[in-house]
């Protein structure tokens, strides 16, 4: 089976609510960032309608869907806000899909209002700690001589994310370096294992 066979299998289980996993067992695992591109595209209605939408190929979608890439941060970015999707569900499957009328409005609103409203809901997502987390992540993994991808390190995402969101706190050096250190190791056991 070619790879656009099975991409189509795959699309077409996920679209008709069959199991795709039980068709071909090597294919994007649930927790996957295709498996939650083949939800939104059975949201969305199709492929060319998310293209269409956020501006990108239909190649782009289908090879995302598929599990042959992963998406830039800037294009994860702009499809979770083209399509109302929580950035944290697209990037690393976590919460909510759809993001909830709170965290609308509070991307309209001006800067002094942002900064309220996050003191008032601890909970919502912060759009540009998220990026700046990603930023930042990027730059420590590519200094070190290593790749980075949303998807496969999205647990130091959301730590670091954690770590942005307590900057006003004694210890923030000291989480900084400790972090910086679990990456430079996580880096370190990725290419142990791949010479192996």
């Amino acid at each position: 089976m070619n790879d656009n066979s099975r991409g189509s299998i795959q699309a077409d289980a996920a679209s008709g609510g069959m199991d795709a996993r039980a068709i071909d067992p090597t294919g994007p695992q649930p927790s996957s960032f295709a498996t939650r591109v083949r939800a939104v595209i059975k949201m969305s209605g199709s492929v060319s309608e998310i293209a269409r939408r956020c501006g990108f190929s239909e190649g782009v979608v289908r090879s995302w869907r598929d599990g042959n890439t992963d998406p830039s941060r800037g294009r994860c970015v702009t499809m979770a806000k083209t399509l109302g999707l929580s950035l944290v569900w697209l990037a690393a499957g976590e919460g909510p899909m759809m993001l909830d009328p709170a965290g609308e409005d509070a991307a309209r609103r001006s800067e002094s209002s942002e900064a309220r409203d996050r003191q008032q809901h601890a909970g919502t997502l912060d759009p540009s700690r998220l990026a700046a987390a990603m930023k930042l992540l990027q730059s420590d993994i590519e200094m070190a001589g290593s790749r980075f991808s949303p998807v496969r390190h999205a647990d130091l995402v959301a730590e670091m994310y954690s770590i942005l969101g307590r900057s006003g706190e004694q210890d923030y050096a000291d989480r900084v370096v400790a972090f910086r250190r679990t990456v430079i190791a996580r880096i370190n056991d990725e290419a142990g294992a791949a010479a192996a």
